[in-house]
C-alpha cells in the first residue's frame, strides 16, 4: 500500500513566505518550498526544496511530479507576484489545488487587461488606453493623467501624474522602462482615497476579510509614492463599503474556478464612488499582513488563515477589535518625524491609537517635512469632510 505524506507546497522561500512554511509546519504538514536562490531563509525550515526558479513553470511542474508519488499535495501557499503568478496558477490547475486560474494572471499583471475585463463587465474603473509612444494617445483623454508601466515589473516604480503636455513625453520614457511589455497604461486622473480590500474568492463567492486605507503621495517630480497603510479605514461601516462590497461581487461572479485570497485597490471619489484601479495576488505585501495586522489584530493570525485557505476550508472576517493603528514606510526618510512610542520594524514604522492626536488622519505627520508632498493628493480627512 503506497504512503502518501500531507504536504504543503510553498512557490518561493523568502522571507516573506517563512511565516507561511511556519504556519503549514506548525499544523502538521511537511513542506515543499521552491525558490532559486539555495540559500532561501524559508528552506531552513521547509523539508524539502526544489532549487528552481519560479517564473520557470515547466521545471517546476516537473520536480513536483517527481515527489507526486510520495507526497499527497494538499495545499499551495503563493505569496507571489509578476511572472510567478503564472506558476502558481499552474500548480493549482495541474495538482487540482485551491488557488488562482491561469485566466485571472493577466489582470493581476497588466494594467490594460484589468481595465478590458472591467469595461467588458460592467465594473467602474478609470478611462484608459494601452500605447508605446505619445503620438498614439486618444486626444479624448485629457490632463491630468496618470502614466504607469502596463506590466509592472517593480511595485508603484515609475508611476507619474502629468499635469503639462510638456511632461507626458518624459513619463512615458520613465513608465517604459518599469514595464516588461514595451507599453504603458494611460488613465484619467480621478480625485480621491485610496483603500484596499483583502477578500476570499471561492467559486464565485466572497468573503471580505478586511479594508485598508492606502497613504499615497507625490515626489516633486510628481511620481505617485506609496507612504503606508492604514486601518481602520475611512470607509468602515459606512455606505461606501457596501458599494465596494458589490463590486467585489460582481467582479468574483466571473471566476468561478479560483479559490484563494485576492487584493483588489480602489480609488474612490469625494461623492463616493468606487474605481478599480488594481488587483493583486500576493496575500498582502508591503508589511499589511506581516506587521499592519498583527499590530491592529493581535487575535487574528493572518498565516494560519491563508493556510486554511491553502487546504479548502472557510474563514471569517476579522473580528476581533480593531487597535487603530498607521504604518508608514521608509523609516529613514521620516526618521525626524517618528513620534515617541512609534514602533520600528524593517525600514518602517507603526503609530497606534493613543500615540496620534488624530490616528485617522496620520498624514499630517508628513506634510511639508519632506521629499514627499501629499498637499497635492486628497487626505482622507478631506474625504470625510466632503461625504458629510
Amino acid at each position: 500500500m503506497r504512503q502518501e505524506i500531507e504536504t504543503i507546497i510553498c512557490l518561493a522561500a523568502g522571507t516573506s513566505q517563512h511565516p507561511l512554511i511556519k504556519a503549514a509546519k506548525h499544523a502538521g504538514f511537511m513542506v515543499v518550498a521552491i525558490d532559486r536562490d539555495p540559500e532561501a531563509p524559508g528552506f531552513s525550515i521547509a523539508d524539502k526544496k526544489i532549487i528552481e526558479s519560479t517564473y520557470d513553470t515547466d521545471k517546476v511542474l516537473k520536480a513536483l511530479y517527481a515527489l507526486e508519488k510520495k507526497h499527497h499535495f494538499r495545499g499551495l501557499l503563493a505569496r507571489t507576484s509578476g511572472p510567478a503568478l503564472k506558476t502558481a496558477a499552474a500548480i493549482a490547475e495541474e495538482f487540482n489545488l485551491p488557488g488562482l486560474s491561469s485566466d485571472i494572471i493577466p489582470l493581476a499583471t497588466e494594467k490594460s487587461k484589468l481595465r478590458e475585463f472591467c469595461e467588458g463587465h460592467g465594473i467602474l474603473m478609470p478611462k484608459g488606453q494601452k500605447i508605446s509612444q505619445t503620438k498614439e494617445l486618444d486626444p479624448h483623454l485629457s490632463l491630468p493623467l496618470i502614466v504607469k508601466p502596463d506590466l509592472p515589473l517593480i511595485g508603484k516604480k515609475d508611476v507619474r501624474l502629468v499635469y503639462k503636455p510638456s511632461d507626458l513625453e518624459i513619463a512615458m520614457e520613465y513608465a517604459l522602462k518599469s514595464s516588461g511589455n514595451g507599453f504603458v497604461e494611460v488613465e484619467e486622473y480621478i480625485d480621491g482615497i485610496d483603500v484596499s480590500a483583502l477578500f476570499l474568492l471561492k467559486h464565485g463567492h466572497i468573503t471580505i476579510v478586511h479594508y485598508w486605507d492606502e497613504l499615497i503621495g507625490l515626489t516633486d517630480e510628481n511620481f505617485i509614492k506609496g507612504i503606508g497603510v492604514n486601518v481602520p479605514s475611512v470607509i468602515q461601516s459606512t455606505n461606501v463599503s457596501f458599494d465596494v462590497k458589490n463590486v467585489i461581487e460582481l467582479f468574483g461572479q466571473r471566476f468561478k474556478e479560483i479559490n484563494a485570497l485576492l487584493i483588489l485597490s480602489f480609488r474612490i471619489d469625494f461623492s463616493g464612488k468606487p474605481y478599480l484601479i488594481e488587483m493583486h495576488c500576493d496575500l498582502g505585501g508591503d508589511l499589511i499582513a506581516d506587521v499592519l495586522f498583527s499590530a491592529a489584530f493581535p487575535d487574528f493570525d493572518f498565516f494560519n488563515m491563508a493556510l486554511e485557505v491553502a487546504i479548502n476550508k472557510d474563514i471569517h472576517p476579522i473580528r476581533s477589535k480593531t487597535i487603530p493603528t498607521c504604518l508608514i514606510y521608509a523609516v529613514s526618510q521620516f526618521a525626524d518625524m517618528v513620534m515617541q512610542n512609534a514602533i520600528i520594524c524593517d525600514d518602517a514604522f507603526y503609530i497606534q491609537e493613543g500615540d496620534l492626536p488624530k490616528n485617522l488622519n496620520c498624514l499630517n505627520l508628513l506634510i511639508d517635512k519632506s521629499r514627499i508632498s501629499l498637499i497635492k493628493m486628497p487626505r482622507h480627512e478631506d474625504w470625510l469632510k466632503a461625504r458629510n
